[in-house]
């Protein structure tokens, strides 16, 4: 047997090998699309307006960090964040959209990028890109990094 079939050969028993039996994905990948889907769920109900169903998602023990030098960022426990989201609520009468546009997701990590919009209560139009790098454990979000253009959002909430 030539080198180049031998390599072929191992390297097919090899992904074979890996395979779960019960659903033909590598083991790495379940978890990690098992993570995603609780990220879009998280967003799906957030966008919905129904922010107790999104939240229960969340670790009660979460850390959720915001950049810049706006009223809302730093680091916030889940009850510090859910202050935010009240505002947000009332900043945004009829809502705010969050769209999952991409993810990654390797291990207990997410990487989604969103897309924004919605009509503040200023009149402004708000739609901002997001990068959200999120940590899950045991099918909960624990930490969540939130990346996002604070120049626009800064200038949204300036009168």
């Amino acid at each position: 047997m030539n080198s180049k079939l031998l390599i072929v050969v191992a390297l097919s028993f090899t992904l074979a090998a890996c395979k779960t039996h019960h659903s033909g994905q590598f083991p790495n990948n379940r978890a990690a699309a098992d993570n995603k889907a609780l990220v879009s769920e998280f967003f799906r109900y957030f966008s919905a307006g129904d922010i107790d169903a999104a939240f229960t998602l969340v670790s009660d023990d979460v850390t959720w960090w915001v950049p810049g030098n706006l009223p809302f960022s730093g680091t916030k426990t889940k009850t510090e964040y859910l202050q935010v989201v009240g505002a947000i609520k009332q900043g945004f009468p009829d809502g705010l959209q969050l769209t999952v546009s991409s993810m990654i997701a390797e291990g207990s990590k997410v990487a989604a990028e969103v897309k924004s919009h919605g009509n503040h209560a200023n009149g402004k139009t708000y739609s901002n890109t997001y990068h959200f790098l999120i940590t899950l454990d045991k099918g909960q979000i624990v930490t969540v990094k939130e990346y996002m253009d604070t120049l626009h959002l800064f200038q949204l909430i300036q009168p």
